[in-house]
């Protein structure tokens, strides 16, 4: 998804990119640290390391000037190609990370959709009001959370299809 932010006479590219294909491991529920940890761990399938290679190859990501990704090491993997066909590092930001709950449940350890939308607006904030020079900026993240940060400008449909607002 690209998102075209203008302030002043300035143009901003930001390519919002989910992160490729995990590995699939069966039995990790994120209830407690310790899974948390083993789910920040999970690396990208064989077919998500060909398809992390493949999308460095779309022309509106050769020309990047900063890479933003979450920690967790799918995305750090997916990030990877994108940074060096740019010659670029790839910058990491905890508020970044997945939102591992179901959507209408919270606890101790969790968050809820609001605060995960607050805490990836807050990242974004900061990116476009910091990112002055910066023309084309690539951040990769998690499908959870990047929906809810796009529930600010879209609506999820009956078919769990983002459509924008008005």
């Amino acid at each position: 998804m690209l998102l075209k932010i203008q302030w002043g006479l300035e143009y901003m590219d930001i390519f919002l990119i989910r992160h490729s294909e995990q590995l699939k491991l069966k039995g990790i529920k994120n209830v407690e640290e310790s899974s948390q940890i083993e789910n920040e761990k999970i690396i990208l399938s064989i077919e998500g390391e060909k398809k992390a290679k493949e999308i460095c190859k779309l022309k509106e990501l050769n020309n990047i000037d900063t890479l933003w990704s979450s920690n967790y090491v799918r995305a750090i993997a997916t990030s990877k190609y994108i940074a060096k066909i740019n010659n670029i590092d790839i910058n990491i930001d905890e508020r970044l990370k997945e939102q591992l709950l179901d959507e209408k449940l919270k606890n101790e350890d969790g968050e809820s959709n609001i605060e995960v939308s607050r805490r990836m607006s807050d990242f974004f904030n900061d990116l476009i009001n910091s990112s002055n020079s910066c023309k084309s900026i690539a951040v990769i993240s998690h499908g959870a959370a990047i929906k809810f940060y796009l529930s600010k400008f879209c609506k999820l449909n009956k078919d769990c299809e983002l459509k924008y607002k008005d």
